[in-house]
């Protein structure tokens, strides 16, 4: 008899120490995992760049004092380039031109155009030039010994005022001297007459 009593006790504790092992075995709330650590750093860089954002759009713009000043700068770095050759030439031809046009129109039909040849202006009818030795003809008998001469540009009037030429890319009105020694005794329809060392002489337009 006490031999069935031990076994149903022993029966009895084994099912207690089950049971308890069971209850031991269920997860508690306390068990449960935190958030990883991970999602706290993304979560930090996003307000950071949410920042930074609202940070460039709410930038105020730039004053209008910063502005002209720039608009300023960059004036006083732009250069102005010097006029041309071909500008100068452009604008003696307008200048001399224009008394031109002035002129009464029963005079301008009396007279003949005169023939318009390239790189010469005329304000009038052209008169005879003196007959004199060309440069070419000076140099050939001895009397001038000069250098090249080119006759680049050619205006006559009947205003000597209005007169110039450009000699050498160079200009010159009546009575100027050239770099290269003659001086400009008269400008004539046919050229100019040119003075160098009691010789006179003639640079023909071309």
């Amino acid at each position: 008899m006490s031999f069935i009593l031990d076994a149903l006790k022993k029966s009895e504790t084994d099912r207690q120490q089950q049971s308890a092992a069971e209850f031991a075995g269920v997860p508690t709330s306390n068990d449960r995992p935190g958030i990883p650590r991970w999602l706290w750093l993304l979560g930090a860089l996003l307000a950071i760049n949410l920042v930074v954002l609202l940070g460039l759009l709410l930038r105020p713009a730039a004053t209008p004092a910063n502005i002209q000043s720039t608009t300023v700068d960059e004036i006083e770095d732009t250069t102005i380039d010097p006029p041309s050759f071909a500008q100068q030439v452009a604008a003696a031809k307008q200048s001399v031109s224009a008394p031109q046009e002035a002129a009464e129109p029963s005079a301008a039909e009396s007279q003949p155009t005169p023939e318009v040849t390239p790189g010469v202006v005329y304000s009038a009818t052209p008169s005879n030039a003196s007959a004199l030795p060309t440069i070419h003809e000076a140099r050939a008998n001895g009397t001038v010994d000069l250098p090249e001469l080119h006759l680049d540009i050619h205006v006559f009037s009947d205003v000597p005022e209005d007169r110039f030429v450009f000699i050498n890319m160079s200009k010159h009105r009546e009575k100027s001297a050239l770099s290269e020694g003659p001086v400009v005794e008269e400008i004539t329809p046919e050229g100019v007459v040119l003075e160098y060392r009691g010789t006179s002489f003639l640079l023909p337009r071309e």
